[in-house]
């Protein structure tokens, strides 16, 4: 993650892929961040239940596609706060732009742990974990 946020955010924002939200400790350096984006889960995918049902053949969500935190920061609760914060601004995004769900790919059985204990399901048949919205 720490490359992608020295390397690749720039070219994010520049290519309009994702936004970055950063947290920075007192010195600027990054204590954690996350990135949003527009995105969409093909409906035949998704096997049932509330976020399929009523909804067009492409599901509108936003995505976090990125959460860090640094190492001295973790456990303390900074984790938390960036979700909360990419939450908040989702449900304003959503209300102005309609989107079902907050859908996150977590890269390991830890980020989904993470994912899990602030109340995002799994998507049955795939890796992603989707936040209701709507």
């Amino acid at each position: 993650m720490d490359t992608w946020a020295r390397e690749r955010a720039v070219s994010a924002v520049k290519h309009g892929t994702a936004v970055p939200y950063v947290s920075f400790r007192v010195e600027g350096e990054i204590a954690g961040f996350y990135t949003l984006s527009a995105y969409s889960i093909g409906r035949d995918g998704v096997p049932g239940g509330w976020l399929r049902r009523n909804t067009p053949n492409r599901i509108p969500a936003i995505l976090i596609g990125m959460l860090g935190v640094s190492r001295q920061f973790q456990g303390k609760g900074l984790g938390w706060k960036l979700l909360h914060d990419a939450v908040t601004r989702s449900s304003g995004i959503s209300r102005q732009l309609g989107s079902r769900a907050i859908i996150v790919e977590p890269y390991d059985d830890s980020a989904r742990s993470f994912y899990e204990h602030f109340g995002f399901s799994p998507i049955p048949g795939s890796d992603s974990m989707y936040w209701r919205l709507a």
